[in-house]
């Protein structure tokens, strides 16, 4: 399978209706929209803060850490009905004296949304992959960003939020594929508050375009 490595080259948000996650590399920058709560924990990640008590990733990261789990990589591996879709690879290594499993490891590949896999990789400093399928189908938005903080400010960029959804006109995404009327970026899926205090708000009703996200 050929991979892309990507990185996360800048958060755009949040605002309340949730942030733009851009990545890329030098031969493409696109965007991964993800929930108010996942870019919070993002942005504590990439600012080294340490929340007073665990939340949801820090518990998933202790853990790890208690079954001796690592973390090997991430990757952005498809688009299911217009939804990004993320696979995290743990590995676990054998420890002397396990007899029949001495000098082996087990790896384990999990389903995942991309804004988990995204904090988890910061967390433990391993590298985000993408596949070549999505790599292809994603726009690039490396001009666009401007648009899309505006977008995203003006309360327009998060589909679910109740004011429709980022739409630009760019082109076809490939010679066989003319980008449709009103084409527009793919999102990621509902976003869970890790503030378990709070009572859940119900789901609205989303809207979806051709997406981006795998």
């Amino acid at each position: 399978m050929h991979l892309e490595k990507v990185k996360i080259k800048r958060i755009i948000g949040p605002t309340p209706s949730g942030a733009a996650v851009l990545l890329g590399n030098e031969k493409k920058t696109f965007v991964v929209f993800v929930g108010f709560y996942e870019a919070a924990a993002l942005i504590r990640e990439i600012n080294h803060e340490v929340p007073a008590r665990p939340l949801t990733h820090e518990l998933i990261q202790n853990v790890f850490l208690g079954f001796d789990l690592e973390v090997k990589h991430v990757i952005i591996s498809t688009i299911l009905e217009h939804t990004f879709c993320a696979t995290l690879i743990l590995q676990q290594k054998i420890k002397e004296g396990s007899e029949a499993w001495v000098s082996r490891r087990n790896e384990v590949r999990i389903d995942a949304r991309p804004s988990d896999c995204f904090v988890l990789a910061l967390k433990n400093k391993v590298d985000i992959f993408v596949t070549k399928e999505v790599f292809d189908e994603v726009q690039d938005v490396s001009k666009m960003t401007d648009e899309v903080e505006n977008t995203l400010a003006s309360g327009t960029g998060m589909p679910g939020a109740g004011a429709g959804e980022i739409e630009f006109d760019l082109g076809p995404t490939s010679e066989e594929d003319a980008a449709p009327e009103g084409l527009v970026f793919g999102e990621e899926e509902d976003d869970e508050s890790e503030d378990l205090d709070e009572p859940d708000e119900p789901d609205e009703p989303r809207e979806t375009g051709k997406g981006q996200e795998p």
